[in-house]
């Protein structure tokens, strides 16, 4: 029987797929629209396509900070997600890498096996997000003896210490650059009087975003009028949105520092002095390396190019890995 391996990460905002010898072969939004009607719910459609183009239509996000909150509609979304990635061989054997947050609990990784055994997976790892971020950074568990990682994602940041053989502190805190994007929305309505999008922040954070001072960089965006309903363009500024940034990012700098302090002082010691690296989403914000390093007093490496599925993928190829990390 024909073998296809697949590595997921089941993100709040975005699902990623790659297939072995494929490369990524998915990515879709975390989401689906459902019709309910008369108190029964009927999938409609999935990712990119599912939209609220009707008032009986809802959409369902079934991952919400890295964990699955609606596990029946979450198998439906993987199920149909897997099927698009492996029509090729219907009948192959499936097995599947999927990276979970580490604080996960035992009752979060019990939905992670029972969203994948519903959807046509044989056999399942399920890989720590810090671990697969590493690997994905191109970093081998051999190069240090330790040092720390925050992986920033969409609903939840991943903060670890790690050494030769894995995890050896780490947790989960809920602040992600959805959190980011909803205090930038927060801040403009407060100075301005409008109402604008989520991805209309998304494009301040991208483009004139800093965590650095800075006023020189300016963007027109619109929003609607919180009193009168009106639309209205401004033309916002770095300033505009500092504010909204650093609250999140000094949050997630304090919880760098309270995982060192939590660990022995030995192992503490050498974290520091190897240093810190941020990754995932919300590690693209500019000045992020010179905020970090004055807050920490430590070393900050920045790897905006990574991905867990590749770091899955890397970590599947080496079975004495998988048996000494997983």
């Amino acid at each position: 029987m024909a073998k296809i391996r697949l590595f997921i990460d089941m993100g709040s905002s975005k699902t990623v797929i790659y297939r072995d010898g494929m490369g990524v072969v998915l990515s879709e939004p975390t989401r689906i629209s459902v019709r309910k009607d008369d108190g029964i719910a009927e999938v409609v459609d999935y990712g990119q396509k599912a939209v609220k183009n009707r008032e009986d239509i809802f959409i369902v996000s079934p991952v919400m900070e890295g964990i699955i909150t609606d596990e029946n509609n979450c198998i439906a979304m993987i199920k149909e997600y897997v099927r698009r990635v492996t029509t090729d061989a219907p009948n192959a054997r499936i097995e599947a890498f999927i990276s979970i947050p580490c604080g996960a609990s035992a009752q979060d990784k019990q939905k992670f096996y029972n969203v994948a055994y519903s959807s046509n997976i044989s056999k399942l790892w399920l890989v720590p997000a810090p671990i697969a971020a590493l690997l994905g950074c191109g970093i081998s568990f051999d190069d240090f003896e330790y040092c720390v990682l925050a992986d920033i994602g969409s609903g939840c940041t991943d903060i670890a210490v790690l050494g030769q053989n894995g995890i050896v502190e780490g947790f989960t805190i809920n602040i992600g650059s959805i959190n980011i994007d909803l205090a930038i929305v927060s801040h403009i309505q407060a100075k301005y009087g409008i109402k604008i999008t989520l991805a209309s922040a998304l494009s301040l954070k991208e483009q004139i975003g800093s965590l650095i001072p800075s006023g020189s960089k300016t963007l027109s965006v619109s929003g609607t009028e919180t009193r009168s309903g009106n639309k209205k363009t401004i033309n916002a500024t770095g300033f505009d949105i500092l504010d909204g940034l650093r609250e999140y990012y000094q949050v997630i700098a304090d919880s760098v520092s309270s995982l060192l302090a939590a660990s022995e002082a030995e192992v503490c010691a050498k974290a520091k002095a190897q240093g810190v690296i941020f990754c995932g989403n919300g590690s693209k914000i500019e000045g992020l390396k010179e905020y970090m390093e004055t807050r920490l007093n430590m070393p900050v490496f920045i790897a905006n190019g990574a991905r867990t599925v590749y770091g899955m993928q890397k970590l599947s190829q080496d079975k004495n890995l998988i048996k000494k990390l997983l």
